[in-house]
């Protein structure tokens, strides 16, 4: 029994620290300790998806902006018209894309803690101009 229990202890201390490690790097690589939310601007409603889908599906798995800041500007800088018709495709509408964008131009003067809105809109402005109906 006491073997059961302290096979336990460790893996709970383990898995802990695990969490608690990844959680302060995750904090510490996205958050400036001046950022601040500017209580005068609302946030703006989530915008739409093809057929409801969940925002992670919409997001990584058609767009493809991956990740925090580094997978959206990766995305930003590698997107290209060719990709525009593989999200009409999928369902995606230019209604939809310049719904993000301004979702996102709100977010990135509303939160300066989100270090990844600034290139979601300029992301979603990219497909936007791509767009060719």
């Amino acid at each position: 029994m006491e073997k059961v229990w302290l096979m336990a202890s460790v893996l709970g201390l383990l898995v802990s620290g695990c969490s608690t490690v990844a959680t302060q790097e995750s904090a510490t690589q996205v958050r400036d300790s001046k950022c601040k939310v500017n209580p005068n601007i609302a946030r703006n409603a989530i915008p739409k998806t093809p057929n409801n889908m969940s925002l992670p599906s919409f997001g990584r798995g058609i767009i493809g902006w991956g990740t925090g800041m580094d997978g959206a500007k990766t995305r930003l800088e590698n997107v290209t018209q060719a990709d525009v018709q593989g999200f009409k495709e999928k369902g995606v509408t230019l209604a939809m894309v310049q719904e993000w964008q301004t979702f996102y131009e709100n977010e990135t003067r509303r939160n300066d803690c989100n270090p990844t809105a600034p290139y979601r809109a300029q992301l979603m402005k990219k497909i936007a101009e791509f767009w060719v109906d």
